[in-house]
């Protein structure tokens, strides 16, 4: 594999590229979601991200993507300091409609 890791110099994101023959496309946005206290924000921040944009006016798009779409993963996690939305799809078209959403 080749990995490149990307820095912005305005906001400091990080973007890793990794290139390999497996056929499976990923993406994964990951966030620090650092916490004072045990009120579960972060957790109640991911639900409410998945619960539909402007661009996508429905209230659960990822539980519709799981109907129609080919994806061999779609979900979210939250940790103590991060919250993660991974994708995958080993279908090109099916794998940027996914990251898109």
């Amino acid at each position: 594999s080749n990995c490149i890791l990307y820095k912005h110099a305005v906001t400091g994101a990080e973007l890793m590229s990794v290139h390999s023959k497996d056929e499976n496309k990923t993406f994964g946005a990951v966030f620090r979601t650092p916490v004072e206290n045990s009120t579960g924000i972060p957790h109640i921040l991911e639900h409410s991200v998945l619960c539909g944009s402007r661009k996508y006016p429905i209230k659960e798009p990822f539980v519709e993507l799981m109907k129609s779409s080919l994806n061999t993963f779609l979900n979210a996690f939250t940790y103590p300091d991060r919250t993660c939305y991974p994708v995958a799809s080993c279908n090109t078209r099916d794998f940027y409609n996914l990251v898109d959403v």
